[in-house]
């Protein structure tokens, strides 16, 4: 279950990366159309703020999850868990989507750390 739960999370941390640079890029579209309006509102420079946000969050999915083929410890199930919730909440609504194979792959690997396998 460690490794079924590594190879999931990793899955989720790559499709959460390649949403947040859609983010990314996404706030810097709206970014310009703010400049061109005269509008002077920081809705891009929000969805930029999250988009790094996703980032980092799936970077560490994808940390944790290469760590949980040897956890030994509910440590790292957790920790996956923690930054999973944080990339779906803080990411954006493309990164929440991708988060969620990384919530489900932190669920399955705090099932099967005491597991031998």
């Amino acid at each position: 279950m460690k490794k079924a739960s590594g190879i999931i999370g990793i899955i989720g941390g790559i499709l959460g990366f390649i949403a947040a640079i859609f983010t990314l890029m996404a706030g810097g579209f709206v970014g310009a159309l703010e400049s061109v309006s005269g509008d002077g509102g920081d809705a891009g420079a929000t969805i930029v703020q999250f988009g790094w946000l996703g980032v980092l969050a799936a970077f560490l999915t994808i940390i944790f999850s290469a760590l949980m083929f040897n956890a030994k410890s509910k440590l790292m199930p957790i920790l996956l868990l923690a930054s999973a919730i944080i990339g779906a909440i803080f990411g954006g609504t493309f990164v929440a989507v991708c988060m969620v194979l990384c919530i489900i792959a932190g669920i399955i690997g705090f099932i099967g750390v005491g597991k031998p396998e």
